[in-house]
This record gives structure tokens, C-alpha cells and sequence, in this order.
């Protein structure tokens, strides 16, 4: 029985019934196309700009024509590029234009006012292209590099065929305009990469997946490698296991035993006077004679002093032409600041390297519960930002440890009970030893929008 005419079920199924007509089974079709085709391309640059040299020797073994036709691809990357570019800017306007005369036809038959029609059609497109063809395809793309680049090599290969002309001229552009650049910047390498531009490179593999955390925080480490000096690493004065030039074998031998250090500074009369660095393989064959006397001078190696201010790239080349692994550090009086081995060079690019004989390492941060911390006072204030989510502004600071915040803060040498604010931390001294700050109580406060939450 039809409803009767003129009733709201009659007017919904005329309105139904012009909206599908507005629509084409076509234009579906072709629009779901463009949306496949859009999310093939962008899943094909995350999945060929993210295959890694051990990937591309797997392809040359395999030598079927897929893998060949892959290699061939990224025999030019800038070409490829924006051969990728190019059809998914194509592809993405292509399914733009179609959507607005689609909408368009949608508003007319609805009776609606396009520019609110227009709108919602340009929110719901941004929000389809956005997941249905960037993110999902880049995912799985970065997932499954090397099979996702093998199937999509021949379609590429093939489409880029009609488009050579057109790439291969924005690629000659792009490459002339880039050398232009770096000439009027007077910049002779300008084929080189810039630290800035690996950074950036870096930041899109982490975005797209294609590196994993600990990849990028190498590179970034490698990065920031050349600006880090020796103050940033090295091991404080009052931390120093080192050996006077009086001391007897058997006491040379229990301190190797109790610091468990292969190399120990050796000085005369103090610390500032440091005169060769004993090495304890070099005591080996008068382990069976610890009462016997010894020269030290005949068994010590020329030590290797260093400013505060070098930089470890340089300090790495000192200890690659000198064939040692321990340096002492010299503060601007020509005393003794520190000292800094191979290892803490090491470690400063691929993190903390601990083998069987080293000693579980203190804990410089122990959470209390409501947001209160028992500090070591050596903590960098870095780390310190980290572990208790705060804020320090340490780039203006002249020091560099919760130690020399507490000096800077009081003035003068505080005692146990000490406290202060500072920022959103409240401090509370514990422990002192020989003018040494050790221990150390924070209390974190609220930041103002917790607070008013």
C-alpha cells in the first residue's frame, strides 16, 4: 500500500529517491578507485624510501623481476620521488574535483545551501584521505617494506612511464634550484647533507616507522656527537680512583680490587700533579711479590691531559693516534677536573655499556610516592627534568648537576636540614660529606593548570 500522498514518508522517499539520483553507481566506483590508487602511492614512498641496505641485498639475490624492477626504481630516488608526489597530488585532486560536483548535484537536490554542504563535504574528505590513504597504507607499508615494494614496483614502473617527461624536468629543477641555494649561502658541499637535513630525515623515519626508537636516538646522538664537550661526560674530581706515586704494590693491588678500574691516575703529593696512569695488566707479573718494592716511574704511561671545552670528535682522534683509553681533564688553572675513558666516549652515542665485572649502578632517583623524590645530588639536571616531568631552564645555568643548583641556590655551603624552593621543587638537604652534597629530599608541586584542575 503506498503512503498516502503529501505525508512526510511520501516526501522522505522523493528525497531519497532525487539524492540517488544525483549520485551515479559511476562516480562511486571511480571515487573508490581514486581513494585505492591514492592509498597504494602512499604507502609505496614510506615502503621503497624505508628499505634498508640488508633489504636491498636481499632483493639482488633474488633477481626475479620484481625485485629488479624495485632496484631499477631506486637507482634514481629523486625521480622517484616526485614521480610519487606527483600521482598522489594527481590522485588526491582527481577525487577532490569528483566529490565537489558530486556535492554540488547532492545540495541541489536536497534543497540545501552549498557553502554548508561544500563544508561538510571538504571535513569528510580531509578525514577519509587522511586515514583511509595516508596513515593506514603508510602503517602497513612500514610493516611489510620489502614485500609492499615488490608488488608495487611494477605499477609504478608502469605509470611513471607517461609522466617521465614531466618528473624528470621538476627533478632537473629541483636539483638546479638547490645548487642555486647553496651558492648564494656560499656553501661549496652543497651535495652534502647538513646535520639539520639528517635530523629531519631522522624525524620522518621515526613518524612513518620506518626506524625504530633506538635507531633514531643514535642518529641523534651521532648528531649532537660534535657539539658535546668533555665537561658533559666526564668523571668528577671527587669521583677519581687514583693512585699516589708512594703507594706500595699491595696497595696498589687492593685498590685495583676494591674500585675494580683497569687504569688508575697516579700522582704525587695531590691530585693536580697527576704524573702517568698505571695500567693493571702491567702489575700482572708482580701479583706473587706484593712486598716487593717498585718503581712506579718505569711502569706508568704518559697520560694524556684535555680541556673542559673539547669536543668528543676530537678527544675520540687523541685516543686513536695516542693508543690509550683515558684522559685527564684540565680546568683553566691547570688542575685536575676529571677524567674520561673510551668508554665514556662510547656511551655517549649508543647509551650505557655494562659487561660482567661492572658494578650494578647506584640509583640516582628513588620515587617516594606523591610526587617526592630521594636525589643523589651528581644528578644531571637533565636527567632530573626527566625522571620528575619538570621544567628546569638548564641551558641558562653555569652548572650542571642538583648539587650545583644547591650551591648556586644557597650561597654558601649548606648543611644537612638545608632547604629551598626552587621553580615548582621544594629541596631539602640530607646529607653532606666533606663539603660534598649527597643526598638530597624533593618535593614536586603542582603545576598552576593541575592545580586548577
Amino acid at each position: 500500500m503506498a503512503p498516502p500522498e503529501g505525508s512526510p514518508i511520501a516526501a522522505l522517499g522523493l528525497l531519497v529517491q532525487s539524492h540517488s539520483a544525483s549520485v551515479s553507481p559511476t562516480e562511486i566506483v571511480v571515487f573508490l578507485l581514486l581513494l585505492l590508487a591514492s592509498a597504494v602511492v602512499s604507502g609505496a614512498e614510506v615502503a621503497l624510501f624505508s628499505l634498508r641496505a640488508t633489504d636491498r641485498e636481499t632483493l639482488a639475490a633474488r633477481g626475479d623481476h620484481r625485485s629488479r624492477r624495485v632496484i631499477s626504481l631506486l637507482e634514481n630516488p629523486r625521480r622517484l620521488l616526485v614521480t610519487i608526489l606527483l600521482l598522489n597530488t594527481l590522485i588526491n585532486v582527481s577525487a577532490a574535483i569528483l566529490a565537489a560536483l558530486v556535492t554540488e548535484r547532492v545540495a541541489e537536490a536536497m534543497g540545501l545551501r552549498p557553502e554548508i554542504v561544500f563544508a561538510l563535504e571538504v571535513v569528510a574528505l580531509t578525514f577519509t584521505l587522511l586515514i583511509v590513504s595516508e596513515i593506514t597504507p603508510k602503517l602497513i607499508a612500514s610493516r611489510y617494506a620489502l614485500t609492499y615494494s615488490r608488488r608495487v614496483a611494477g605499477i609504478l614502473k608502469i605509470v611513471s612511464w607517461p609522466l617521465y617527461p614531466v618528473t624528470t624536468l621538476l627533478a632537473r629543477m629541483t636539483t638546479r634550484i638547490h645548487g642555486i641555494y647553496h651558492n648564494w649561502n656560499g656553501d661549496e658541499k652543497s651535495d652534502l647533507l647538513s646535520s639539520e637535513d639528517l635530523r629531519v630525515m631522522a624525524e620522518i623515519g621515526k613518524d612513518h616507522g620506518s626506524l625504530e626508537e633506538d635507531e633514531h636516538g643514535w642518529i641523534q646522538s651521532l648528531l649532537d656527537f660534535g657539539d658535546t664537550t668533555v665537561r658533559a661526560i666526564m668523571v668528577n674530581r671527587l669521583d677519581i680512583s687514583a693512585l699516589p706515586i708512594t703507594a706500595s704494590l699491595k696497595e696498589a693491588l687492593e685498590l685495583i680490587r676494591i674500585c675494580g678500574h683497569s687504569r688508575l691516575p697516579l700522582y704525587k703529593d695531590h691530585l693536580d700533579n697527576i704524573q702517568g696512569v698505571v695500567y693493571a695488566k702491567d702489575l700482572l707479573p708482580y701479583v706473587n711479590q706484593p712486598d716487593a718494592p717498585i718503581d712506579w716511574t718505569h711502569l706508568m704511561r704518559p697520560p694524556i691531559f684535555v680541556p673542559l671545552g673539547r669536543k668528543l670528535d676530537d678527544l675520540l682522534q687523541d685516543f686513536q693516534h695516542r693508543k690509550t683509553h683515558l684522559a685527564i681533564v684540565v680546568d683553566e688553572y691547570g688542575g685536575t677536573a676529571g677524567l674520561v675513558t673510551l668508554d665514556d666516549v662510547l656511551e655517549e652515542v649508543v647509551g650505557e655499556m655494562e659487561d660482567e665485572h661492572d658494578e650494578v649502578r647506584d640509583t640516582l632517583i628513588i620515587p617516594l610516592g606523591n610526587r617526592e623524590y630521594k636525589v643523589d645530588a651528581r644528578i644531571n639536571l637533565d636527567d632530573l627534568n626527566d625522571a620528575a616531568n619538570i621544567s628546569l631552564p638548564t641551558d641558562t645555568y653555569e652548572f650542571e648537576t642538583l648539587g650545583g643548583l644547591i650551591f648556586h641556590l644557597a650561597g654558601d655551603i649548606p648543611g644537612p636540614g638545608y632547604t629551598a624552593v626552587h621553580d615548582r621543587m621544594e629541596i631539602s638537604v640530607d646529607e653532606v660529606e666533606n663539603n660534598r652534597i649527597r643526598m638530597v629530599h624533593i618535593r614536586i608541586r603542582a603545576a598552576p593548570k593541575e592545580s586548577n584542575e
